[in-house]
């Protein structure tokens, strides 16, 4: 099975390429740690300030466990409370999915 995990935000107007700058602080942390980096999209239907971070992964364990890792990497509290300046107040939100059925489920 793979399970994707979604970051959602909505970024205050004029904040997009310092949220974008930071996640690329944190994707090249994670690399470092050899850990899943995100992949930064945009819906096609919604704002320019509607953006999504998304990473795969193989198990809900493997999900854990980057995350308890990520957690941990130097500097990576700093990047996150940078990020958290670009979001309008209320519209944070994250998703973990399941994404792929075996026939026997």
């Amino acid at each position: 099975m793979t399970y994707r995990h979604q970051i959602l935000r909505n970024l205050k107007f004029g904040t997009l390429s310092t949220f974008v700058a930071a996640e690329k602080e944190k994707n090249a942390l994670r690399i470092d740690a050899g850990l899943t980096p995100y992949t930064i999209w945009s819906p096609a239907f919604g704002g320019l300030h509607h953006l999504v971070l998304e990473a795969h992964f193989d198990s809900m364990a493997a999900f854990e466990s980057e995350h308890v890792a990520g957690k941990s990497l130097q500097g990576m509290a700093e990047i996150n409370a940078r990020q958290l300046e670009c979001v309008i107040e209320g519209t944070a939100m994250d998703q973990l999915q399941r994404v792929t059925l075996s026939p026997d489920c």
